[in-house]
């Protein structure tokens, strides 16, 4: 048992506090689609030890963006890629304290979104 600390309010806490390895899976995620901007349902993440750390591999499904239209994300996919990595990491640490190691992403789907039409009457 973990030796008693001090709450704010001066009573003393015992006890030690753990996180699952679902829960930390959800997180990342969750993190991981942010990042994106996909829904959370497009993302899947396995967890592994990294020498001491946490390895983490991300699944996205991406869909295409139409190739005649004008782009609404900056950057390549390389690019956004990079930068997700960079926010899985931190956000990962901010969010349960974790220390993330090598963090890969695989990027799948690649189906195009088709326009819905509409029916006037």
């Amino acid at each position: 048992m973990s030796p008693p600390t001090r709450r704010p309010d001066g009573k003393e806490t015992r006890g030690h506090n753990r996180i699952t390895h679902h829960a930390i899976r959800q997180t990342v995620e969750a993190v991981t689609a942010r990042a994106f901007r996909v829904g959370k349902d497009n993302v899947t993440a396995a967890l592994e030890d990294d020498a001491g750390k946490l390895g983490v591999s991300v699944s996205i499904k991406l869909r295409l963006e139409p190739l005649l239209e004008p782009r609404n994300s900056s950057g390549t996919i390389f690019e956004r890629a990079q930068q997700a990595r960079a926010e899985i990491t931190s956000r990962g640490t901010e969010l349960a304290g974790l220390e993330i190691g090598r963090v890969d992403i695989r990027l799948t789907g690649g189906k195009q979104e088709v326009p819905k039409e509409r029916r006037v009457t």
